[in-house]
């Protein structure tokens, strides 16, 4: 028990109760629909890691795909009715692997939310809520518990991203992991380094991570371009091509605005909190909000370069610690306010 308790594993323990309910829900109704209809793909790459019939990008994401083939080697599964069996040209097995697979994942970055948010000198309740608003994210249920690879992503960011606000080249690792499970994130990091080289004093640690970050993102590109390239989506490699889609708009800008907004409740609280404090004359961190419609505009350029506009709230979705690193970063201050303002007013009284 002491052990437990040294660790914090009973948070995590709680953290897999809350979500055990979102876990069994998606096993046993969820269903893949036209917009999971990459999961096919990634079943194929779970049996198969060598797989030529896995169209690219997804034959790239080989982190997730590796441990789900070697999770489903243990021939871990549940066998009841549920309603994937209305589809028989998918196997049950691999998607009962891919969904508990992701339900863990998602624990253990509710957990890793509470353990970087204390370490980052936020009160354990507000690292708990934190974690506990990521699990109750719109994304957390429709992308990272149902089939997909990205549940790992978000863990990896996690903890990228404590690193990063710690400054501790113990970045570098992760980003080389992200290589082979999500591309996104190099974006994002060079789009903060610039910003952050600018705003605190031209420290030489942004332009290593951008380096690495480019580095990386350059990586990837060639592995997709020349060694994992595939007929599917070829398009998404030619810089002619990207830049021809931005000024061409063949996008469905309300379908793609639609979606997006659907997907944002957790970015929706960061909102509500600002307007609350500028409400109040409570000082904000007008600075990260900036950075926030940065990264809002770079993933809808990119969605709109590569075709990719009604997953444009799917990609968001993948910044979320940030955001939540943003909420707890406002509500900390805002509620001291709240609880020393009321005795000041009784101490007044007296």
């Amino acid at each position: 028990m002491n052990f437990l308790l040294k660790y914090k594993l009973h948070i995590l323990f709680i953290y897999i109760l809350l979500a055990f309910p979102f876990f069994y829900f998606v096993y046993k109704f969820g269903v893949l629909l036209g917009g999971y209809e990459d999961a096919k793909s990634y079943f194929k790459l779970f049996d198969d890691l060598n797989s030529k019939e896995v169209p690219s990008p997804f034959n790239l994401r080989l982190l997730s795909s590796a441990i789900i083939n070697l999770l489903h080697r243990t021939g871990l599964v549940y066998n009841t009715e549920c309603a994937i069996d209305a589809f028989p040209g998918v196997d049950k097995s691999y998607f009962f692997t891919n969904v508990i697979y992701n339900f863990l994942c998602v624990s253990v970055t509710c957990f890793s939310l509470f353990t970087v948010f204390v370490k980052l000198g936020f009160s354990k309740s507000l690292s708990f809520l934190a974690g506990v608003l990521y699990l109750l994210g719109f994304g957390t249920i429709f992308y990272m518990i149902m089939p997909g690879v990205d549940a790992l992503s978000v863990l990896i960011f996690t903890w990228a991203l404590y690193f990063y606000l710690k400054r501790k080249y113990t970045i570098i690792p992760l980003l080389v992991l992200l290589i082979f499970q999500r591309e996104y994130y190099f974006l994002a990091f060079m789009l903060m380094t610039i910003l952050d080289f600018f705003k605190f004093g031209k420290a030489k640690y942004f332009v290593h991570i951008f380096i690495v970050s480019f580095g990386c993102w350059t990586v990837y590109f060639l592995l997709r371009k020349y060694v994992f390239l595939t007929p599917h989506w070829h398009y998404q490699t030619s810089g002619a091509f990207l830049i021809s889609a931005i000024f061409d708009m063949r996008v469905d800008f309300v379908t793609m605005i639609r979606q997006s907004l659907m997907t944002m409740n957790i970015y929706f609280i960061y909102l509500f909190v600002l307007l609350f404090k500028k409400a109040k004359a409570y000082k904000i961190n007008s600075y990260y909000f900036y950075v926030t419609l940065l990264l809002i505009l770079q993933i809808t350029i990119l969605s709109i370069a590569t075709l990719s506009g009604n997953n444009n709230g799917r990609y968001l979705y993948f910044s979320t610690p940030f955001i939540l690193y943003l909420i707890i970063m406002e509500i900390s201050p805002l509620i001291k306010i709240e609880i020393l303002e009321p005795v000041k007013e009784q101490e007044e009284l007296r």
